[in-house]
């Protein structure tokens, strides 16, 4: 391409709003959650955005950050406690230092880019060359396009023709609500999960005193919220890494109006919360806390669930999200999987070989059915 250039920069504030909203437009998870990504001191990551200018004009934006990453993530049962084992004598082992495309945390990747920019078959040819020059300058082995959508496969295709191979990542939930009420929802479940749902939130209510509040901020119940926050952290089988507690302040104040907070207290005590994004016609249920002792025993998880439901019909939203884990019970209330795909590439031709292969034997499908089965 002519008159090309790349920039790499390392905060989103350095990059003109009206710039992003160009390459970018409306979406969810914007300008404003990247940067509380940023002020939230992630020690694990380092966060950069890849800016292409040609003519002197900005068209692409690339959100990238560089972290360890273990190859081992989806794996469960008798593997992941050999690897563990061997992880006693070879810390590093099935560790790489990767350079991402994308976000540790948003529900999937992103790349903006101008319109007369997409078109140019080159543009990708041009962008992994300069990926490869900066994955070495950083000294990160593998190179990572994650969490891509399906209607972006066709789009990321040129990476094919440049070495990376595809590979299916953990996909996103999702509940389509064309319902007039949280009865018409119960309704449309099959009849055993119908029955228990009907039971676990008789159970829940009849035994104690639940009271939800919903509110706009983080900051005046952050130490509590943190507490729920870290008990399910710990609980999870699959896991990237660890927020802080700045981040649920800083994504609290930067994304106005679209946070919401749901609190369950029972018997006056906090017992779950759900921080969700809302956008139009998609409510995002993006991050959850339990004190386990309290909802295990009173069904917090099916009382927020439903709860979700019902806020989402009364406020017209007809998306509910709920990311990226425990697809089983998900399934069994109403929702489908989002496949995602993640694209690879190592800089030693020899070691991308063999991660390719790796890649068969600790893709997510192999040990989650429902994933497998969300598959085209």
């Amino acid at each position: 391409m002519e008159n090309i250039e790349f920039r790499i920069c390392n905060s989103v504030s350095r990059i003109n709003r009206e710039n992003w909203k160009m390459a970018f437009g409306n979406m969810p998870e914007g300008y404003e959650f990247y940067k509380s990504l940023e002020e939230s001191n992630l020690a694990e990551f380092s966060f950069y955005y890849l800016l292409l200018y040609s003519a002197g004009r900005l068209n692409l934006i690339a959100p990238l950050f560089i972290s360890d990453f273990n190859l081992d993530i989806a794996v469960l049962g008798w593997l992941k406690n050999a690897i563990l084992a061997i992880r006693k004598l070879y810390p590093r082992f099935l560790i790489i230092k990767t350079l991402f495309v994308g976000s540790p945390f948003a529900e999937h990747g992103v790349i903006g880019l101008a319109e007369d920019i997409r078109k140019n078959p080159k543009v990708f040819d041009e962008f992994v060359n300069f990926l490869k020059v900066f994955s070495k300058e950083k000294k990160a082995g593998l190179t990572i396009f994650k969490d891509f959508p399906q209607d972006k496969k066709e789009g990321l295709s040129a990476l094919l023709k440049n070495g990376f191979f595809k590979v299916n990542s953990f996909p996103s939930a999702i509940n389509e609500l064309p319902f007039h009420s949280l009865e018409d929802y119960v309704q449309s479940l099959g009849p055993s999960t119908r029955k228990s749902l009907r039971r676990k939130l008789k159970s829940a209510y009849s035994q104690a005193k639940i009271e939800i509040k919903v509110l706009d901020e983080a900051d005046s119940v952050i130490d509590d919220l943190y507490k729920l926050y870290l008990n399910t952290h710990s609980q999870g089988g699959t896991k990237f890494e660890r927020l802080t507690k700045e981040f649920f302040v800083s994504v609290s104040r930067n994304m106005q109006p679209y946070i919401k907070i749901f609190l369950y207290y029972v018997n006056g005590c906090l017992g779950a919360f759900n921080l969700c994004f809302v956008y139009k016609d998609l409510f995002i249920d993006k991050f959850i806390g339990f004190n386990y002792d309290i909802s295990n025993r009173f069904h917090l998880y099916f009382v927020s669930w439903c709860y979700n439901i019902d806020w989402c019909i009364k406020n017209s939203v007809h998306f509910y999200k709920t990311g990226q884990t425990d697809y089983s019970a998900k399934i069994k209330l109403g929702g489908r999987l989002l496949p995602l795909y993640a694209y690879f590439k190592h800089g030693n031709r020899g070691v991308n070989i063999l991660l390719k292969f790796l890649s068969l034997v600790l893709k997510p499908d192999n040990f989650d059915v429902k994933i497998k089965e969300s598959q085209p």
